[in-house]
């Protein structure tokens, strides 16, 4: 019997040496195209999708420096308004450059409103003219700050000299402070101005204005008046009835 079982394991072994196992690799076309394809499918979206974020990012970016310059600027008025009595004839002086100031940064909204409403040729150029503006506005208004706030403070370091430029517990004198808000005021009356402006040209835009926009503000703000100036006179001719 261990004979026979002996013998069984001896031939199967025998057998077992004449068999080759193997491997191969199986490539299916189809599978791999589609595989292919729905892999490019899903990197373009979300190559799209990083986009639309990048893109939303930079839209909170500015929007959150547009916040923070407004909430500066909020605050130079309660900085301003603190000081803003007490310098007698000067203080309707300074009064009218912070009505001034709130007159400019009134239009600034008005201008977005409007340019968002209808973009035209000069939309990207008015949006630069008034960053620019927006920007000079709150530096004159730091400056305006300062010539404020100075009334209010004495210098202990200057106590022991005279330099001629104390009036009371003013480190300016009267006439410093005043050529510098004239300064300002009149900088700030042009700023004002040139928002007016392109607060008309929003509203009441057309072709030869665009071109006119484009080359000089003033030579449009001209032709807008000189063309309601014959408008007028057109008008009251034919209510002669000649």
């Amino acid at each position: 019997m261990e004979k026979l079982r002996l013998i069984f394991v001896l031939a199967m072994l025998l057998a077992s040496l004449n068999i080759r196992a193997g491997w191969r690799v199986v490539i299916d076309k189809k599978t791999t195209a589609a595989v292919m394809s729905n892999a490019a499918s899903q990197k373009l979206i979300e190559d799209r999708h990083n986009g639309r974020l990048d893109s939303i990012n930079t839209k909170q970016e500015k929007l959150m420096k547009y916040t923070a310059t407004m909430a500066s600027i909020k605050e130079l008025y309660q900085l301003s308004m603190q000081n803003i009595t007490g310098f007698g004839e000067e203080s309707r002086y300074y009064g009218e450059i912070v009505s001034l100031t709130a007159s400019i940064f009134k239009d600034v909204p008005i201008v977005l409103k409007q340019l968002g409403k209808s973009p035209g040729k000069n939309h990207v150029v008015c949006l630069n003219e008034m960053t620019n503006l927006v920007s000079e506005t709150q530096g004159l208004v730091h400056d305006f700050v300062d010539i404020v706030n100075n009334g209010k403070v004495r210098n202990p370091l200057d106590t022991a000299k005279d330099d001629g430029k104390d009036d009371g517990y003013n480190l300016l004198n009267r006439y410093e402070r005043l050529t510098m808000a004239n300064k300002i005021y009149n900088r700030l009356l042009e700023i004002h101005y040139k928002l007016e402006v392109m607060v008309m040209m929003c509203q009441f835009d057309n072709n030869w204005g665009d071109v006119l926009m484009a080359i000089d503000v003033e030579s449009w703000a001209a032709y807008i008046t000189a063309q309601n100036s014959v408008d007028g006179l057109i008008d009251n001719w034919n209510g002669l009835d000649v």
